[in-house]
């Protein structure tokens, strides 16, 4: 098959991928490419991006562009809101954000389409952004106490997007001892699946990891090592028995690797990074070895990864700004008393090398959560009550559209 012939979703996909260079070269191929990519597309000017913002909900949501250029720094972008509408974002698939604005979305930030869905009859969701609901398994009741508690438990959260059929989905994983439950809403309603399965033995979730969407099945990481795998579509379930030792001081990412089709696992320390993949046996084999990024001591507060993608790792340090400069190439962020500025640093897998992507805002006290964003023309249509709230000027709207600019195709 030839490029021509691809689904238009799939031909998308691979254009957003390319570098301005790559896609130059494209429009030299045929006169089909000539007028799919014109000089000033969106395939040239939009390019993936990483979303951040606290852990336990925020009053701003800040955008990194992921450029390629090494001398090129990435000025941080923010849309503010206000402490009544503080934002959550549970997934990014596809294209699509699972955003929480005081109501729940899924959005497409690039055509700035949205659709608002409800959230109120989830058993996970309301308890997690702070309402009434309750999170509970079949027949049992569990009440994790305080904000943190909550919020930590975002990582049940699980969001998918399958391209072919134009779907999205969003499943809970509701756990309770050795059995897990799954919530599943299609965009219209919730239900509980009848699905569950048994663990042979007690272990936790990891908390704040995110679930892992590969080949159409979602993936949630346990504290022994062992992955739960659910596949929305089928709604199968099954245990991968993979088993993984870690230090107690080793930083760790789950992930996907795009370029092999892999779930891959990142074990960091202050030196070295080390890449394993996972193998069809289910045992995790090492890919590869990185010499972390240089972190100054004297300034250094505390670091971990926070995106992975086989091209492309993403590394965030903290560092103290009482105690002198932040120096990004060329330009130099000073330091003030009682503040500290977080650093995102990107190690290039072709090219061997780390590279500083921007600076980004850090309280002490707040983890950050990250989110890649690929862009995609994948629609999301307006249902009645979308339409209605839009009509009605909903203040929800303006915050859910100021995210959204963050992906500005005029830049």
């Amino acid at each position: 098959m030839i490029l021509n012939d691809l689904p238009l979703y799939l031909l998308d996909d691979i254009l957003f991928r390319l570098e301005p260079k790559s896609l130059a070269i494209m429009r030299c191929t045929n006169k089909y490419f000539q007028s799919y990519i014109s000089h000033d597309s969106d395939f040239s000017v939009v390019r993936p991006s990483l979303f951040n913002l606290c852990s336990y909900g925020d009053t701003s949501v800040c955008c990194h562009r992921l450029v390629s250029s090494c001398d090129f720094i990435s000025l941080e972008e923010t849309a503010k809101l206000n402490f009544r509408n503080r934002c959550y974002i549970f997934g990014s698939c596809s294209g699509l954000l699972l955003i929480y604005i005081n109501g729940l979305f899924v959005a497409n930030p690039f055509t700035k389409t949205f659709r608002l869905l409800d959230h109120t009859s989830s058993s996970l969701l309301p308890w997690i952004v702070g309402g009434d609901g309750r999170y509970y398994f079949p027949n049992e009741h569990k009440y994790p106490q305080g904000n943190n508690a909550r919020t930590e438990r975002a990582m049940c959260v699980g969001f998918a997007v399958n391209r072919t059929t134009k779907i999205f989905k969003i499943v809970c994983i509701l756990e309770m001892e050795t059995v897990y439950g799954f919530e599943i809403n299609d965009g219209y309603c919730w239900r509980l699946s009848e699905t569950t399965i048994n663990a042979s033995s007690k272990s936790d979730l990891t908390t704040r990891m995110k679930p892992v969407y590969l080949d159409g099945t979602l993936h949630w990481l346990r504290n022994d090592g062992s992955i739960i795998a659910f596949n929305p579509e089928t709604e199968q379930a099954r245990m991968i028995p993979s088993i993984f030792h870690r230090e107690s001081d080793m930083k760790l990412l789950f992930a996907a690797d795009d370029n092999i089709n892999r779930l891959t696992l990142l074990l960091g320390t202050k030196e070295t990074i080390s890449v394993y993949a996972l193998r069809k046996n289910s045992k995790w084999i090492l890919a590869r070895q990185i010499k972390n990024v240089s972190m100054e001591d004297n300034i250094f507060v505390r670091w971990n990864m926070v995106a992975y993608d086989g091209k492309h790792l993403v590394v965030r340090e903290m560092k103290d700004r009482s105690k002198g400069v932040v120096r990004l190439h060329d330009m130099e962020f000073m330091m003030k008393e009682n503040d500290f500025k977080g650093l995102v640093h990107v190690y290039d897998m072709e090219a061997n090398s780390w590279r500083v992507l921007g600076s980004t805002w850090c309280p002490s006290h707040y983890d950050r959560d990250f989110y890649k964003f690929m862009p995609s023309l994948f629609p999301v249509e307006e249902d009645e009550q979308t339409k209605v709230i839009v009509a009605s000027d909903d203040q929800r709207i303006r915050y859910l559209s100021a995210v959204m600019r963050l992906i500005d195709t005029t830049k």
